[in-house]
C-alpha cells in the first residue's frame, strides 16, 4: 500500500478515553492516529527492504538495485576491422533507470599487422564516432605498437538515465596497415537505482 509522504500530526484536540473494563483507552482519532504511523513505519520497513543490497551472493533480480548485465564477445566469435572504419564490438539493450556502464575492447591484428592507433567507446548510435558532447566514454591511444601483438583498450564508464529500454554499443576502430584485424571484448552493466 502506497502512503502519501508527510507529517502525521497527533489529535491533541481528542482526549483518551479512559475505559478501562472493555480495554479501550483511546477515541477513534487516536485509533486512527496509531494505525496511520503503523502503517507509515511498515511501508518505510518494505521500502528500506527491498532496496537493501543482496548478501547471499546471489545475483539481484532483473529491475532491482545491484542488476548486472553483461556481453560477452570471445576471441572464438571476434568482429572483422578494416582501418579506419568503425565497428560494433558488442551490443546490449538496458531498460528504464539510471545504469553505470563500461567496456573493454582487445585488438587482435594479423601477425604482421601494424596499429597506427585504436580508439574504443560507449554510444546509442551503432557504429558511430561519439559526437563533441557525447565524448563521455571515449578513449583512443596513438602510439607505436609492437607489430602483431594484441591490444587491449577500455571505452571507459558512462552513466545512462534512460525512461525506456535503449540501446548502447561498445564500438571500437583500429587505424592499421598491412594484414587484418579483429576485435573482441564485453560490455557491461549495473543498475545503480
Amino acid at each position: 500500500m502506497a502512503i502519501a509522504p508527510g507529517v502525521i500530526q497527533p489529535p491533541f484536540y481528542d482526549p483518551p478515553i479512559a475505559d478501562y473494563p472493555s480495554g479501550q483507552q483511546h477515541s477513534q482519532a487516536w485509533t486512527e492516529y496509531h494505525q496511520s504511523v503503523a502503517d507509515r513505519l511498515a511501508a518505510t520497513t518494505a521500502t528500506i527492504a527491498a532496496n537493501k543490497g543482496v548478501t547471499s551472493g546471489a545475483e539481484a533480480p532483473a529491475g532491482q538495485v545491484g542488476e548486472f548485465r553483461t556481453v560477452v564477445v570471445t576471441a572464438g566469435t571476434p568482429v572483422s576491422m578494416s582501418s579506419f572504419s568503425a565497428v560494433n564490438v558488442a551490443t546490449m539493450t538496458l531498460e528504464a533507470g539510471d545504469w553505470d556502464v563500461w567496456g573493454n575492447v582487445v585488438f587482435s591484428p594479423g601477425g604482421t599487422t601494424t596499429i597506427q592507433a585504436i580508439a574504443a567507446w560507449i554510444g546509442p548510435a551503432s557504429a558511430t564516432l561519439p559526437g563533441a558532447l557525447e565524448g563521455q566514454g571515449y578513449t583512443t591511444i596513438r602510439a607505436a605498437f609492437t607489430t602483431g601483438q594484441h591490444q587491449a583498450l577500455s571505452a571507459g564508464r558512462v552513466r545512462l538515465l534512460n525512461t525506456a529500454a535503449q540501446p548502447l554499443y561498445l564500438s571500437a576502430l583500429a587505424g592499421f596497415g598491412a594484414s587484418t584485424m579483429v576485435a573482441y571484448g564485453t560490455l557491461s552493466a549495473r543498475r545503480q537505482r
